[in-house]
């Protein structure tokens, strides 16, 4: 009983999960294509989501998300810290990775570190929580300027793969890793990276630590109501 109660969630999720931005009702054909569930299932589930006001029904056969969805996000934003989530993310990246972990947002053209976590190896970066640092050439800058709007060929390469590396870009010595947190619509929260000493960013070592941080930006997306479906995609052409 346990399990055919866990997958009757799961189907209802899946029932809702299938609206996508900017639609604002499906008909039972198309839940049922995007679902793979069949039309009774679809009925009875919907009967039970209209019953908690996660759905309502419209005329001809069309149906739509229903307020409760609304309730149940704005409690989450309201009870959600992001530097609650982060801190935990970022030590983890610092033990896969061994290297320092930190967490940017955008101030127009400067980026502001406003989470850091550092390495215990020898080399640090003299860089602390809230200072302030031109965009540009640093990655981290590059990543806020990407998913902020910015035009170009390189802008339009990390909106696809949801990364960027850059080796050397503001110092010699150093380089990084970085990904973007998104809300929903592909809003921006910020950006998450792994700094260290460029030696260690050979294009394989690269490699490995954009798998490292991928998974975490994916979560922290994921945790701000973001899609983490593009990392994941991502981290699977690698």
């Amino acid at each position: 009983m346990e399990t055919k109660g866990v997958a009757a969630v799961d189907r209802a999720f899946s029932i809702i999960e299938s609206f996508k931005p900017g639609e604002a009702s499906l008909n039972l054909q198309t839940l049922a294509a995007r679902t793979g569930l069949n039309k009774a299932t679809i009925i009875r589930l919907i009967a039970s989501l209209e019953k908690a006001g996660c759905m309502t029904r419209r005329g001809h056969g069309e149906y739509a998300l229903g307020p409760a969805l609304l309730r149940f996000g704005s409690t989450y934003q309201s009870s959600f810290h992001l530097a609650d989530s982060l801190m935990p993310v970022l030590r983890d990246l610092v033990r896969r990775s061994g290297e320092t972990a930190a967490f940017f947002v955008r101030d127009g053209d400067m980026r502001i570190c406003l989470h850091r976590v550092e390495t215990e190896s020898a080399l640090r970066l003299h860089l602390r929580e809230g200072e302030a640092r031109p965009l540009l050439p640093g990655g981290t800058g590059r990543v806020l300027l990407a998913f902020s709007g910015e035009d170009g060929p390189e802008a339009e390469r990390i909106r696809r793969d949801h990364f960027v590396i850059n080796i050397g870009g503001r110092e010699a010595e150093i380089s990084s890793v970085a990904a973007p947190v998104l809300q929903p619509h592909g809003v921006l929260v910020g950006t998450v990276s792994i700094t260290g000493p460029t030696g260690k960013f050979t294009e394989g070592k690269a490699a490995g630590f954009v798998r490292h941080l991928l998974p975490a930006a994916a979560e922290l997306t994921r945790l701000c109501g973001g899609d983490p479906g593009p990392f994941h995609d991502s981290l699977s052409r690698l």
